[in-house]
């Protein structure tokens, strides 16, 4: 199917699966040769200074939380807000988000179509450029968030940072980066501080830089970028934030701030990291305020921001006792056990995870959880996938052979069935974690199951 056939959003998604199969990742000097080519169109109609102010955010845990808590907070300051985010869960209309809501299908196709139209018009100077599925929904992005005249436009990075399409941008008025953690080193290398230094790729000169400061090793290397590149850098610590109550519903916290009077914050959430994640929000909205001319912003916007953020499949409960985590690293699952640990309870864990993760260890943690009663392992349908088998003996390794059972099956869909009749019948929780490909295929199966009064 040709650009030219896809009309419909169905045909779109069709011809988007395919993208890959045609093309390879273009040098950064091709992708940003690409994006000038669009600023210059329509008299500059899309040109950075028309997508508001960025807020340019890369990481390896938390980055889209951050993003969330972001847009959250500067929509409750009275900016209107574009937030492009990556992977999508059951839509790739959830990748842009226009004042907190995915854009309808009628814009996803105008986006689709005013893209093939640049695309063809650009092959009269380079017939051999063809982008990748990312650089399309991101120049997709472009015109979504001009088009909607936004205040702001939050942009997490996909992959990496240096090398990744979005550090197309030119000017953004800040830049995070969130927790570094081993992930995807294949491409990003092997060691914490080699893979910090490719997320720091995103730091412009001059531009404020807000990171976390978990990782002594990834601080280091940002820190000596964010000096190299002439920034001001302000860390966010374990020491800036302060857990105070955690509910089955919520979490209490307090922020430690230059600038306001807080008092306690809270998040609608049972997942302990996001409180590092707010953190980091917060402290990048005081640096909007003061350095960047937000000036909408106050603390009462930030604490309405944060109570009112949600962020899908990120410790959600998305039926009564059901939770879905996207925790997909070690560092990921390692916050999901310690959340769990906070209120230990009678439950059932339902796992899967890609091929190429690092999953022996994060198996290990999760035998760890005493109270999980029943392991439900699954596959992720594609070549992506790990063996099924090879999970289930890893399982075997580490889970407690007298009190914790072990389930497989090959359809996540049966896996899904499973765990939640082992919760009619006895009660308890049901968490599902190890993929976002997972936490997506689990939450349009139980969005259906609701539509359908099968929940």
């Amino acid at each position: 199917m040709g650009e030219e056939r896809a009309r419909t959003y169905a045909e779109i998604v069709e011809f988007m699966a395919a993208v890959p199969k045609f093309t390879t990742k273009n040098p950064m000097d091709e992708t940003r040769g690409f994006y000038d080519y669009i600023q210059s169109c329509e008299d500059g109609r899309y040109s950075e200074k028309n997508l508001g102010k960025l807020i340019h955010v890369a990481g390896t845990n938390g980055k889209g939380s951050v993003c969330a808590f972001l847009e959250s907070i500067c929509r409750e300051s009275g900016y209107r807000t574009g937030m492009f985010v990556s992977p999508h869960l059951v839509t790739m209309r959830e990748r842009f988000q226009v004042d907190g809501s995915a854009i309808p299908e009628e814009t996803f196709v105008e986006a689709f179509g005013w893209l093939c139209d640049r695309i063809t018009a650009y092959h009269s100077v380079r017939p051999e450029y063809c982008p990748t599925y990312f650089e399309r929904l991101f120049f997709m992005g472009v015109y979504v968030f001009a088009s909607a005249g936004v205040d702001v436009m939050i942009v997490e990075t996909g992959l990496g940072g240096r090398l990744d399409t979005t550090n197309v941008v030119r000017n953004p008025a800040v830049t995070v980066i969130t927790e570094i953690g081993l992930d995807h080193m294949a491409y990003l290398g092997d060691t914490i501080g080699a893979i910090a230094s490719e997320k720091a790729g995103i730091i412009k000169p001059g531009v404020p830089v807000v990171f976390s400061d978990r990782k002594r090793e990834a601080s280091d290397v940002i820190c000596q970028k964010a000096v190299e590149s002439g920034c001001e850098c302000h860390a966010v610590s374990e020491n800036d934030y302060k857990i105070n109550e955690i509910s089955k519903k919520f979490i209490d916290f307090s922020v430690v701030s230059r600038y306001y009077d807080y008092g306690r914050l809270i998040a609608d959430t049972t997942a302990v990291y996001q409180a590092e994640n707010a953190a980091v929000a917060v402290r990048t909205c005081e640096v909007l305020e003061k350095e960047c001319g937000f000036d909408k912003i106050t603390a009462g916007s930030i604490k309405r921001g944060i109570k009112k953020m949600r962020w899908a499949c990120r410790m959600e409960e998305v039926s009564p006792g059901v939770f879905i985590d996207g925790a997909h690293n070690e560092d990921g699952i390692a916050a999901f056990v310690q959340s769990l640990n906070m209120s230990p309870e009678s439950c059932v864990l339902i796992f899967s995870v890609l091929r190429d993760k690092q999953y022996d260890k994060m198996i290990e943690m999760l035998c760890s959880l005493s109270f999980v009663t029943d392991f439900v392992i699954t596959h992720i349908p594609g070549e992506r996938g790990a063996d099924l088998e090879e999970i289930g003996s890893v399982f075997s390794q580490y889970a407690n052979k007298h009190t914790q059972k072990i389930y497989t099956f090959e359809a996540i869909e049966d896996a899904l069935a499973y765990g939640m009749s082992v919760k009619r019948e006895g009660g308890g929780r049901v968490y599902i974690v190890g993929s976002l490909y997972l936490a997506g295929v689990v939450s349009d199966c139980m969005r259906n199951e609701v539509l359908n009064g099968g929940l």
